[in-house]
């Protein structure tokens, strides 16, 4: 008989581990059973989808990387799931993933904000980060641009698209989707990488058609269903290379009362009205200095430009041409909330930097991007179980004060070496405690001067040496 998820709860409350603190008591505040039948996630036979999404929760936690390592570790006693149940999970395309971390996120801002408040700097955030790979047999893997890595910049993997949501404390994200780029070039290798039979209506289906759409569409479309699923914010934040004409009037049109966008903008050929006249960027840099118009701002030690114009299609929009410290090339930013100033405006795209912080975490401490699954629904599973386990954390840290993911981490790591150097002293108490009872079953008593200078004692050190204070060190250590 199958032993229930509470199992592992158990094991977890009695060693004192502060992952039950984190991870059953907020998931118990979450109602993740509950939100996993709301959205359809179901399973005919076996451990139910909440059970394993849980044990999946539990592994970054554990410090561990993957399925796999799970199993080859201690932490496996914790319960009598065998592995092939949580990859049939994984692995299985009609799992609604897209629904249930839309439905964690919006079940996060009913914790925290039941009044449904929009924060003066509330905000969309888009932005994509690359996730290497290792294997060329990968579902739908492609080389990817990673400008991150400079001249060697191509690399095998995905882009991984998201889109966050920034109240005015927290930072979560919403949804996601995972890109292609350049496709292998050899032939026979195109051939190698996995494929399989899905169902057309499925969930793994749609989410391998936007593998090849472009990267703009699928965030207005995220967009979207954040919209309806009654996300609400003041801005929408972009770098420059998602604020095309066309994104920039679709954001504007989105909602009854319609988001304002701050974004980097390419120096290129589009027109802005300005004094009549239709100028690109370069042409309206060139009038404004002729114009004397140049600003300095001393707390950011910038020189800049600002001006309203007139886009066509949107209206009116503020134009920053920033020219930072150290740099020689201007920069533009656009908003289309003109009452901003210089200041005001960098304030609030800087919060764009949270996305970046996120990704940042997600990777150190949250192994995402570390799935070598062949199957992309695999791929799909692993990175929304990271994006869920994220969520679960900013809730625990936003209530307990935590600053950053770090502190907690470290505190996790901390408690779970206190543990396991306990575990293992104990196993050698026990196995001391054990040669002194066969010595006294034997001869009746037991001489403890004679028994330090026995072979059994010296046995008994070495294996404290060996097992317990190098072994179980380095091994923790590793793990970190």
């Amino acid at each position: 008989m199958r032993k229930s998820i509470n199992e592992i709860e158990n094991v977890l409350k009695n060693h004192g581990y502060s992952i039950n603190n984190i991870i059953f008591d907020v998931m118990k505040t979450f109602k993740l059973k509950k939100l996993c039948r709301k959205v359809g996630f179901q399973k005919q036979e076996g451990y139910s989808a909440s059970e394993i999404i849980t044990l999946l929760l539990t592994f970054p936690l554990m410090l561990l990387r993957s399925v796999n390592a799970f199993y080859k570790s201690e932490f496996q006693k914790v319960t009598a799931m065998k592995k092939d149940a949580i990859y049939r999970l994984k692995n299985n395309e009609k799992m609604p993933w897209r629904a249930l971390l839309l439905a964690f996120a919006k079940q996060f801002q009913q914790l925290v904000n039941p009044k449904k408040d929009i924060a003066d700097n509330s905000a969309f955030v888009i932005d994509d980060t690359t996730e290497s790979k290792t294997g060329r047999r990968i579902e739908q893997i492609s080389w990817v641009y990673d400008h991150v890595a400079g001249r060697q910049g191509n690399k095998l993997g995905f882009k991984n698209l998201t889109l966050g949501f920034f109240d005015g404390k927290s930072f979560n994200p919403l949804d996601f989707s995972l890109h292609a780029e350049k496709p292998l070039k050899k032939a026979r290798h195109r051939k190698e990488q996995y494929k399989k039979e899905r169902n057309p209506q499925s969930s793994g289906v749609k989410r391998i058609r936007e593998c090849h759409v472009s990267k703009i569409t699928n965030g207005l479309n995220m967009l979207k269903r954040a919209v309806k699923q009654g996300f609400r914010a003041k801005y929408v934040l972009v770098d420059s290379w998602f604020s095309s004409h066309e994104f920039i009037q679709a954001v504007r049109g989105l909602g009854k009362e319609p988001m304002h966008i701050i974004c980097g903008v390419r120096k290129d050929l589009r027109k802005y009205t300005y004094k009549g006249n239709f100028l690109d960027a370069k042409q309206l840099l060139t009038v404004l200095k002729s114009e004397g118009k140049e600003k300095r701002c001393r707390k950011r030690n910038t020189r800049y430009f600002e001006v309203i114009v007139d886009y066509e299609g949107i209206g009116k929009v503020k134009l920053y041409f920033c020219r930072f410290p150290y740099q020689k090339r201007w920069r533009l930013f656009l908003s289309t909330d003109t009452s901003l100033g210089l200041l005001s405006m960098m304030e609030i795209y800087c919060i764009r930097w949270t996305i970046e912080v996120f990704f940042k975490e997600a990777k150190q401490y949250l192994k995402l991007g570390t799935c070598q699954s062949r199957d992309f629904d695999a791929q799909i599973a692993h990175v929304t179980t990271c994006y869920l386990l994220y969520i679960l954390l900013a809730y625990f840290r936003r209530v307990n004060a935590y600053e950053s993911l770090d502190g907690l981490f470290a505190e996790i790591k901390d408690e779970l070496i206190e543990k396991n150097l306990a575990e293992r002293l104990w196993e050698i108490f026990e196995e001391l405690l054990q040669v002194v009872i066969n010595g006294i079953a034997k001869s009746g008593f037991v001489d403890i001067l004679e028994f330090k200078n026995s072979e059994e004692y010296r046995y008994l050190k070495e294996l404290f040496e060996n097992s317990f204070l190098h072994n179980q060190l380095k091994d923790v250590e590793r793990a970190g």
